[in-house]
């Protein structure tokens, strides 16, 4: 990364990782992720020995325990918009930060050899970006940015 990002780059990046520092989002994040954790929990102890009767298993300890492990993924699935949003939302922040640190072209360029060098797809459809991004996609991020407009 070091040979293909430019220093200017590099710092906008350092200055976006600074920016999820300053604005606390791995604390927003883990609070986000426990109260999840805390309803899914919740939804397990309301209705997982009702459906442990309704499919003909004894609700104990055992049974319960199988069951929330096999049920465990669909409702992270569920939850999984909410905390994507977040982070989506953090991580424009975060780039605004970084592009302070230097300018908008610099993160900009930056972003693209990021992109380029990890071979990711740099749009996808909304739905899909909604489930499972936790970044928000290369060309949205740029025309947050501006797109290669230098503001700074």
């Amino acid at each position: 990364m070091l040979e293909k990002i430019s220093e200017d780059g590099l710092i906008a990046i350092l200055g976006h990782e600074l920016g999820h520092f300053k604005h606390r989002d791995i604390l927003r994040n883990i609070a986000i992720s426990g109260c999840i954790l805390f309803l899914i929990f919740a939804i397990m102890g309301m209705f997982f020995k009702s459906i442990c009767l309704y499919i003909g298993l004894q609700p104990i300890h055992g049974n319960i325990l199988i069951l929330a492990i096999l049920m465990l993924p669909v409702l992270s699935f569920l939850f999984m918009p909410i905390q994507s949003y977040f982070s989506r939302k953090a991580e424009y922040k975060a780039d605004e930060f970084g592009a302070s640190c230097v300018s908008n072209k610099a993160l900009s360029e930056a972003l693209i050899r990021l992109v380029n060098e990890n071979k990711a797809f740099p749009y996808s459809h909304p739905a899909y970006i909604f489930f499972y991004y936790s970044h928000p996609p290369l060309l949205d991020r740029l025309e947050a940015l501006g797109g290669f407009n230098d503001r700074n």
